[in-house]
């Protein structure tokens, strides 16, 4: 019977999704869903540079441009945006589902749906961040959903600022949801399980601090 995935149900009642994820004899064709969820991330990510959040390189050179050059860069920013969504979500599942798949002998589709449910969790942080960010002036380091705000408090090292917000309350909801479905999937013992979960987000989360103190506009 093909399967048909319910990511909402998936996330409200992990116990039962993970039988039948595992009982399941075929997840299916899931390219469709996948797609839908990665234009999703897409139009999220526009959403926000619409919004202006991470454009303060053009904030801080809004007296040096003319109006015409002033909005080029904000297109130009939003197409940026866009395109890292659609790259950010392709990332965390794929990239995701493949690593967990190399590192087990489980079906690499049923990780694909984990990870789809995954990128609902982060898409959904992004969405309520916006109105926080547009209405109080809050950058991502200050993200009342992180360690962000502590972390300036206890060091100004830029980077350890950047990793310790990128460690978040619906990261770590999303590192549960893994950690529940991959050794559900697996039957692997909870130490190995917990390493492959805590490794991946590690990466990602060391990904994502040098990202943001890498100064793209001096680069271009």
């Amino acid at each position: 019977m093909m399967y048909q995935t319910r990511l909402i149900r998936g996330l409200r009642h992990p116990d039962y999704f993970t039988y039948e994820l595992k009982q399941t004899e075929d997840v299916g064709r899931v390219w469709r869903q996948t797609l839908l969820l990665i234009l999703l991330s897409g139009f999220v990510f526009g959403l926000s540079a619409f919004f202006g959040l991470g454009s303060e390189y053009i904030s801080a050179r809004l007296t040096d441009l003319r109006p015409a050059e002033l909005e080029m860069h904000k297109a130009l920013f939003i197409i940026g945006q866009i395109l890292r969504g659609l790259f950010y979500g392709a990332a965390i599942i794929y990239l995701s589902a493949l690593w967990f798949w190399s590192m087990t002998d489980t079906d690499l589709n049923r990780f694909v749906v984990v990870q789809m449910m995954v990128l609902l969790i982060l898409l959904l942080e992004q969405l309520l961040f916006i109105p926080i960010s547009f209405l109080l002036g809050v950058p991502a380091e200050s993200s009342p959903f992180s360690l962000g705000p502590i972390a300036q408090v206890l060091t100004g090292n830029t980077f350890l600022i950047n990793f310790l917000a990128s460690i978040t309350i619906f990261k770590l909801w999303a590192i549960y949801i893994q950690y529940i479905y991959v050794r559900s999937l697996t039957e692997k013992p909870r130490a190995h399980v917990l390493g492959l979960v805590i490794g991946l987000n590690l990466m990602y989360w060391l990904f994502n601090a040098l990202f943001s103190i890498i100064q793209f506009e001096k680069i271009i």
